[in-house]
């Protein structure tokens, strides 16, 4: 009996082992893993220089697939700490009054990885890290971190890590003091940023501490994004751009916005026909968020019917959209997330222009696959043009707006088709996106509609521009209204005429009574 066993088992694990070498797992976008981290921060710093860096550490952290909770010291709840691993304090304020002690408290019973960007570096963590700080009142820097640097940045009140244990990240050249000091330091559990500001090189330094800080192994990949497409964009000139970056090698993502209705229209249907072209010449296609113009609009309250029909138009087209472009917080938004988010799960993170919030919340939906953002002309101010751009830590869309003129083309094209950088091809990732009539997805470079592979075509069709935009309604008693109009005509113009002969006779009797008078004297 138990070598009957023996022998079934072994069996077993021969046919599992056969299994798995014929059938291995694919391990689906869907599974990927994100990592839970708390924010907790004293002030938004609104109106002054850290205004925003919040938002920007919330960029980065979404970039690199963190699931993030974040609340104000105000809101901080007793326990909070403790249902987390990874915590990261930004500190905006100097004054230590500002630290509730509900929040010291459980920071003393908490032994999990812990971040610190700004002021008030926690007691024990300074000590357990071995940091000692001097404080410059006013100072320039200039900031380095890889191969990207940024000088001639003014700054306030700013802490210098003079002694640590770690490893470092980065340096911060003081101006005044003429001295390097470490950007951002990591040791062990524990990780430190003194300065951080939105919009200069600081916050590109914080993703290179944040991803070590995170455990996070993937490599990033540079991307090249064309934004702000609209169906009235000039759709001549995308399908150019879109030649000469194919001819380039230059594979790119165009970001389109979505059209709700109308989709009979020759204007929509050459604005399809544009995409379906962009798509032929190695260009992505991922769909912008609709413009949130009121909270309370039937559009808004109806987003994921009106999302699904614009992306069933696309796919009766064979064209195979791969994402969604969002601003930041509509990740932190209960509506926007399962009512428009949900459908994809790849996503481009832009930085917040005009907050719309319908059902805010504190903590973030995740894409399986996002990307963080960097306008394309501002990476001229960290880095030199003839450089080739390394790969940063996380994935990353140089962001160009789509020109409204050829000049501008033409500039976006030369910045373009001079940079030594290699750009990734966005299809070759994983990509999926779900409506309930289609599945959209991409594999190793391959786009599927429903699983089946579709036939990419660059011929633009002619589009007759013929139309009858206002349909016309079936009409009653029109052959009536038509004699009673021609009856009209002619009584009018009989009128017109019995008025010009009285006209005609009276300026005759006139004239003769006039002559009459002259030969009279």
């Amino acid at each position: 009996m138990f070598k009957r066993y023996q022998i079934g088992t072994s069996l077993l694990l021969l046919v599992n082992l056969l299994f798995f070498i014929c059938f291995p797992q694919i391990t689906s976008a869907a599974q990927a893993e994100t990592t839970p981290v708390l924010v907790v921060y004293d002030s938004l710093a609104n109106g002054t220089p850290f205004e925003g860096n919040i938002d920007a550490v919330q960029r980065i952290l979404a970039s690199l697939n963190a699931q993030v909770t974040i609340t104000s010291y105000d809101k901080y709840e007793a326990g909070m700490l403790a249902k987390f691993n990874k915590v990261i304090n930004i500190s905006n304020l100097e004054d230590v009054s500002h630290s509730p002690e509900i929040f010291n408290r459980d920071m003393n019973g908490y032994f999990g990885d812990y971040m610190h960007i700004g002021y008030q570096l926690p007691q024990h963590v300074q000590q357990d890290m071995g940091i000692e700080v001097q404080k410059q009142a006013t100072d320039t820097l200039k900031i380095s971190i890889g191969q990207f640097t940024q000088a001639s940045i003014i700054a306030s009140n700013i802490s210098y890590t003079t002694k640590f244990k770690g490893t470092s990240y980065g340096t911060i050249f003081s101006e005044n003091r003429k001295v390097s000091y470490p950007y951002g330091i990591i040791h062990g559990k524990n990780a430190y940023i003194p300065y951080l500001l939105k919009g200069n090189l600081s916050e590109l330094a914080a993703s290179f501490v944040l991803k070590d800080w995170l455990h996070v192994t993937s490599t990033g990949q540079n991307f090249v994004v064309l934004n702000e497409i609209y169906p009235f964009s000039d759709l001549d000139l995308l399908n150019e751009v879109a030649d000469r970056l194919y001819s380039a090698g230059i594979p790119f993502i165009a970001s389109v916005q979505p059209v709700f209705s109308n989709f009979q229209f020759p204007a929509m249907q050459r604005y399809l026909e544009t995409l379906k072209h962009i798509q032929s010449r190695n260009g992505s296609i991922v769909v912008n968020a609709p413009v949130v113009a009121s909270t309370i609009s039937p559009d808004i309250a109806g987003l994921k019917a009106q999302l699904s029909s614009f992306l069933d138009a696309l796919a009766e087209y064979e064209i195979v959209p791969l994402g969604i472009g969002s601003e930041l917080y509509w990740t932190y938004d209960q509506h926007y997330s399962e009512s428009g988010l949900s459908i994809f799960d790849s996503g481009i993170i832009y930085d917040n222009q005009n907050i719309r919030h319908h059902t805010q919340r504190n903590n973030s939906s995740v894409f399986n696959s996002a990307m963080y953002t960097i306008k394309g002309k501002d990476l001229n101010k960290y880095i030199n043009s003839n450089q080739s751009l390394k790969s940063l830590p996380m994935n990353t869309a140089f962001v160009y707006p789509f020109p409204i003129n050829r000049q501008e083309m033409e500039e976006t094209l030369d910045t373009l088709l001079t940079s030594w950088t290699t750009f990734a091809d966005y299809k070759n990732e994983e990509h999926s996106v779900r409506t309930e009539k289609n599945e959209l997805t991409s594999h190793s470079g391959h786009l599927q509609i429903n699983g089946q592979p579709i036939a990419l075509n660059n011929t633009i069709a002619e589009i007759d521009s013929a139309h009858t935009y206002v349909q016309e309604v079936k009409k009653s008693f029109t052959t009536l209204f038509s004699v009673q109009n021609n009856i009209f005509i002619v009584l009018i113009l009989t009128t017109l005429l019995i008025f010009m002969v009285f006209l005609i006779i009276g300026y005759r009797m006139y004239k003769r009574k006039f002559t009459h008078q002259e030969r009279s004297l």
